[in-house]
């Protein structure tokens, strides 16, 4: 990583997974990392151009590791099951950020804007495309994603609440282990009759 402005946004995001957004100030937040003000402003721009760039970044990297995972693994349940693995092991630092940043989206806050997109639309397109390849269905592959995300998300929200990862993996196996019943039986979702 040579690009000043991503070894400037690594720091930011290792400080605010560490001490939280809460409010802090370009200011207070440049003398905690060991830079100016005037440098946060020059990369960045203002603070909600900064938070934006932190929610990006950490979703781009779980982005593109789903989108890795789902193009090494033809069974997207393996691929999920995987991205578990990553995801929570990747919440014991980053998790609390990233609710936080969430919290912004839920108050509508200004700089938060874009988060509903980029916290939630790209992974489930991400889960969508791999679910379509074994159910040939868009609509079905689009319900399993936004479910399939939902309970990633909650699982890690309660792990990260009482720390109990096992408690957390023991619930994500059992998931998987229902997506794939519903696939493979081809079972017609909830509410409708075959």
């Amino acid at each position: 990583m040579s690009d000043p402005r991503a070894k400037l946004l690594a720091r930011v995001i290792d400080h605010y997974a560490e001490h939280g957004v809460r409010d802090t100030s370009l200011r207070s937040l440049a003398a905690r990392i060991g830079t100016s003000q005037r440098m946060l402003h020059h990369h960045f721009g203002s603070r909600t151009d900064l938070l934006v760039a932190v929610v990006e970044a950490m979703v781009d990297h779980d982005t593109v590791a789903l989108r890795e995972l789902f193009a090494d693994e033809a069974d997207p349940m393996t691929a999920g099951r995987r991205n578990w693995q990553l995801v929570a092991d990747r919440a014991r630092t980053y998790g609390a950020l990233y609710f936080e940043l969430s919290s912004h989206a839920m108050y509508a806050l200004p700089h938060a804007e874009r988060l509903g997109t980029v916290l939630v639309t790209r992974t489930e397109t991400a889960f969508a495309d791999a679910y379509e390849t074994v159910t040939g269905d868009r609509a079905e592959a689009v319900r399993l994603a936004r479910l399939t995300v939902a309970v990633g998300r909650g699982l890690m929200y309660e792990m990260l609440i009482d720390g109990d990862r096992a408690a957390s993996d023991d619930a994500i196996d059992l998931f998987v282990a229902m997506v794939r019943h519903h696939v493979e039986q081809g079972e017609p979702p909830a509410g409708q009759v075959q």
